[in-house]
């Protein structure tokens, strides 16, 4: 007698996924993965760990062993091109090797990168080394290349030579970039309650334009407010 046919709605799984579902049995009762793999699989970046500032998976550096972190610690020192996650992941490790690597990255031309070192580890560097940092960045940096973390790190240190890069950035940065000036000096003079008031939003605005006439004025306005002497910025340089 042939055999009984089976079912034409038989719920049975295929071989194919039968062996997916051994698989994924298999995964549940397996070791878990390494936290050196963990890590290393971390400094993937795709656009969305880009573009929302996500670093690297640093609950893995706390649970790894002593032979794992001193493997991650040779990854990141080795890292090319160095990112600030790097940073934020050395000072994390707090080695003597890890702090030699941070205090030498202070030099490295990736804004990014140096912004990371007075954030993650401001007592690695001198306070020279910290206010030349931010003032580099704040002349030369873009939105979305170092200037928003520098932003971060002016609401925390902001000497005198700062506060004089930032003003004179009004006059001499791009219009967007001056915008954003415009709101953290407001904020680090008292005049606003966060980084960005959103209830002055208009007046910050004014400086997104290429008209010098029209930015000068909003500089004297802002000058007003805040009690600074327009004039020491307005003279030709």
């Amino acid at each position: 007698m042939d055999k009984e046919k089976e079912p034409k709605n038989s719920h049975k799984p295929s071989n194919t996924c039968s062996e997916e579902l051994n698989r994924k049995a298999d995964s549940r009762q397996s070791p878990l993965v390494s936290s050196f793999e963990r890590f290393k699989k971390s400094m993937e970046i795709d656009y969305e760990k880009w573009h929302d500032g996500i670093g690297y998976d640093l609950e893995a550096i706390t649970s790894a062993s002593p032979a794992e972190r001193r493997a991650i610690e040779q990854l990141l020192i080795h890292h090319i091109p160095r990112d600030w996650r790097d940073i934020e992941a050395l000072a994390k490790i707090d080695t003597k090797d890890a702090r030699e690597t941070i205090k030498t990255a202070i030099e490295d031309p990736n804004p990014d990168v140096r912004i990371a070192v007075t954030r993650f580890a401001p007592n690695l560097v001198t306070n020279t080394q910290r206010t030349q940092s931010i003032i580099k960045a704040l002349q030369h940096a873009e939105i979305f290349s170092g200037l928003s973390q520098t932003l971060d790190d002016v609401k925390e240190y902001h000497p005198a030579e700062v506060k004089e890069t930032l003003i004179d950035g009004l006059l001499t940065r791009e219009g967007e970039v001056a915008v954003l000036f415009a709101a953290i000096l407001f904020y680090l003079y008292g005049k606003a309650k966060e980084p960005f008031d959103m209830e002055q939003r208009p007046f910050f605005l004014r400086f997104n334009t290429d008209d010098k006439a029209e930015r000068e004025k909003a500089f004297r306005e802002l000058c007003k407010k805040l009690n600074i002497d327009p004039e020491k910025y307005l003279v030709p340089k």
